[in-house]
């Protein structure tokens, strides 16, 4: 399985930080968002990787190029981010990941284990990461039963009154194997392409199989592993408290009656 990182946006609530830097270059802590990404995959066996560049991409290419530890680093270039969203995106290494996929956005941060511990219990499964929906969160939710997804619904399909009460915020990560790529979700992605939806999330293609029933995918709850998307200035000031002192190997930070505890491994 191959991993997947999509990094060609501009991060512009991210501003002035992303004024001369692409948003998963911003640092936490003293360490890029990428950087997080790419440990987690080293520390899971995950050894190739494609990223999704676009906006100052040259910059990832410079920080990383083609290894990082026992991963190996492609890179794609959306030249178009500025008018096309992450579907488009995600078709453009269509080429790269009719085998299955790992697939990440770039702006998510979470600790070494993370990877190590959502592909452990979902082998060979098809998944998406889930979070209890909290009041702040913002966008796709699942409705789920028995871990498995019964509908997916993107933000703007969540009318005024929507009820959040048993829904699951997506954490934008998501793992697919071979059969449901091939047979399923790229050719459902060459759809939307080629009739022109080249501005939409890839999620639309996600939700779509799921609707219909073409697509059974499990879902896999964050448990105590820490996660943060970091969209504005508050998420990375936030993200940063909640992720310092996290020395790869030595400890991990626990959510626990959403307070943070630190637990030494054994």
């Amino acid at each position: 399985m191959k991993a997947l990182i999509l990094a060609a946006g501009k991060g512009s609530r991210m501003r002035p930080l992303t004024n001369d830097l692409p948003k998963s270059l911003i640092p936490v802590n003293g360490k890029p968002i990428l950087q997080y990404q790419l440990e987690s995959l080293d520390f899971a066996g995950i050894d190739e990787c494609i990223i999704v560049i676009g906006y100052l991409g040259h910059m990832i290419q410079d920080r990383f190029r083609s290894r990082f530890g026992g991963v190996r680093i492609k890179y794609i270039s959306n030249e178009i981010f500025a008018e096309t969203n992450n579907i488009y995106s995600v078709w453009l290494a269509r080429h790269e990941i009719s085998d299955g996929m790992l697939l990440l956005e770039g702006d998510i941060l979470f600790d070494r284990s993370f990877i190590d511990n959502l592909l452990g219990q979902h082998t060979g499964k098809n998944v998406a990461v889930v979070d209890k929906f909290q009041a702040h969160m913002d966008g796709t939710v699942i409705l789920g039963h028995r871990g498995m997804a019964n509908n997916m619904v993107l933000k703007a399909d969540q009318a005024s009154g929507f009820d959040y009460k048993h829904a699951l915020k997506t954490v934008n990560i998501y793992a697919f194997d071979q059969l449901v790529m091939k047979n399923l979700f790229l050719p459902r992605l060459s759809d939307y392409i080629e009739s022109g939806y080249v501005n939409q999330f890839y999620e639309v293609v996600i939700a779509n199989l799921v609707s219909e029933g073409s697509l059974a995918l499990a879902i896999h709850s964050t448990g105590v592993d820490l996660w943060m998307e970091i969209d504005t200035l508050e998420d990375l000031s936030q993200a940063e408290e909640m992720f310092s002192g996290v020395e790869s190997g030595d400890l991990v930070l626990s959510r626990v009656s959403g307070n943070l505890k630190r637990r030494n491994i054994v």
